[in-house]
């Protein structure tokens, strides 16, 4: 089966910012004493759009345009 780039990175957006890992990534820019700026409700619905947008990379069938 052919799977497209776009449903490559989509994967790869799911994997990387599922609403599971979003503590992950907080403590990990947290030791790095990067600050984002961002509450952790924030954070959290940030990862979850993320996500949401890696699904839609992933599920949605090719389209031709013209």
């Amino acid at each position: 089966m052919h799977v497209l780039l776009r449903q490559r990175i989509g994967i790869l957006l799911m994997i990387l910012f599922m609403p599971v890992n979003s503590p992950l990534w907080k403590m990990g820019f947290d030791e790095l004493d990067f600050d984002l700026g961002l509450s952790g409700f924030d954070f959290f619905a940030s990862s979850l759009v993320l996500f949401i947008a890696g699904a839609v990379m992933t599920f949605t069938p090719k389209t031709k345009f013209g």
